[in-house]
């Protein structure tokens, strides 16, 4: 039985770990079978107890590294400071930038689970719910990035095919 804590490995439907391996951490038991996982870049998914094994904290640790220096900022991710941008754009209100702001990081979020998805498990097995969020996700970052492209011409619109 996992407890709230359990440092864990992500596993493919061979039972082996994924390649590239990803790491996580039990969040929250919801049962015997469900967990509800936070991965290192701070999404959060219920998941099967199959679908991965506990590991110790050094392996854990040694995975995470590994995942940081090879990874790359996101073309998607937003990176802004909101008090510099706020302050630049006097005749919109700071809230309501945070506000858009917090939503396309929940936009980007969604994408990234769901691109994260598709590579686990394929296109084919992604749940309609999951595929609803996924969509209004893409539409939404729409109409955030439109929103911030208004205040900053360097800050692209992505195009939907």
């Amino acid at each position: 039985m996992y407890k709230k804590g359990d440092k864990v490995i992500i596993l493919d439907y061979n039972g082996k770990p994924l390649i590239p391996k990803v790491v996580a951490e039990i969040e929250e038991v919801y049962g015997e079978d469900r967990v509800r996982l936070h991965l290192p870049d701070n999404a959060c998914c219920l998941e099967f107890v199959d679908h991965f094994e506990k590991i110790d904290d050094k392996t854990y640790n040694e995975v995470l590294n590994a995942v940081l220096e090879r990874e790359k900022e996101l073309p998607v991710d937003l990176q802004l400071d909101i008090r510099k941008f706020a302050s630049k754009h006097p005749r919109r209100r700071k809230d309501e930038i945070l506000k858009m702001f917090d939503q396309d990081k929940r936009y980007v979020s969604v994408l990234n689970a769901y691109r994260g998805r598709v590579n686990m498990y394929g296109k084919e097995n992604i749940n309609e719910h999951f595929l609803f969020e996924y969509n209004e996700a893409l539409y939404g970052i729409v109409e955030t990035r439109t929103f911030f492209h208004e205040l900053d011409d360097s800050i692209p619109v992505p195009v939907l095919d």
